[in-house]
């Protein structure tokens, strides 16, 4: 009977275990990923903003500010994840954003707009809408992981 309980033990000890570094793993590459996206757009904010304008959601002006903040709160909130500082709020944000690119995504989807997601400046193009859909929503699960597994 011990000998069972010990098994059962040992089995919830290696879960736990794995669900630690599963969620390390997940942690360090959403809070990379976005730094790398971030820092993809920050080398060229004038292009950023002509994406960003593809979608037809914001004026020049809105749209210009926003390409140039943008980019730094990726970076910022992305480091602050994989560095598990005020992780939280991080993920908060990412979860926030995640949810923000994925409607305006939908909307050039619904609207037939033919235009690249712009998520990665000029490093990756013509990747168009539907496949960064898929993404946002693989990464909004991987977030929505880390929100819940928080301990």
């Amino acid at each position: 009977m011990e000998s069972a309980k010990m098994i059962a033990e040992t089995g919830t000890g290696v879960f736990h275990r794995f669900l630690r570094l599963a969620r390390l793993v997940a942690r360090i590459a959403l809070g990379a990923l976005f730094v790398f996206s971030g820092a993809a757009k920050v080398y060229d904010p004038g292009e950023f903003a002509t994406e960003v304008q593809k979608y037809n959601l914001l004026p020049w002006v809105p749209g210009v500010i926003l390409a140039l903040y943008l980019p730094w709160l990726e970076i910022l909130c992305g480091l602050l994840l994989a560095l598990k500082k005020f992780e939280r709020g991080a993920l908060l944000v990412i979860i926030g954003l995640l949810i923000i690119f994925t409607v305006a995504l939908a909307s050039a989807m619904f609207r037939g707009l033919d235009i690249d997601c712009g998520c990665f400046g000029q490093v990756f193009t013509s990747t168009g809408t539907m496949i960064p859909m898929v993404r946002n929503l693989l990464l909004l699960l991987v977030a929505g992981f880390l929100w819940q597994n928080d301990r």
